[in-house]
């Protein structure tokens, strides 16, 4: 079993957003998301609810998108 969490990824330049995201995905995406830039927000975390446990390794889910 796979763990999955929703993260809210921002990417800013020059003090506005100019990416948002809301994803289900695994905490080792998560942590590439911040090394390309991405403010990572962990929404599991910050609701103390339980991980998502998913079976396919290879996924992504997107919630919702601003660009």
């Amino acid at each position: 079993m796979i763990e999955a969490r929703l993260y809210d990824l921002e990417k800013w330049k020059n003090g506005k957003i100019v990416e948002r995201h809301t994803i289900l995905t695994t905490p080792k995406k998560a942590t590439w998301y911040a090394l390309q830039g991405y403010h990572v927000f962990d929404m599991h975390e910050s609701l103390n609810m339980d991980s998502e446990w998913l079976t396919a390794e290879h996924y992504e889910v997107i919630i919702s998108t601003t660009d």
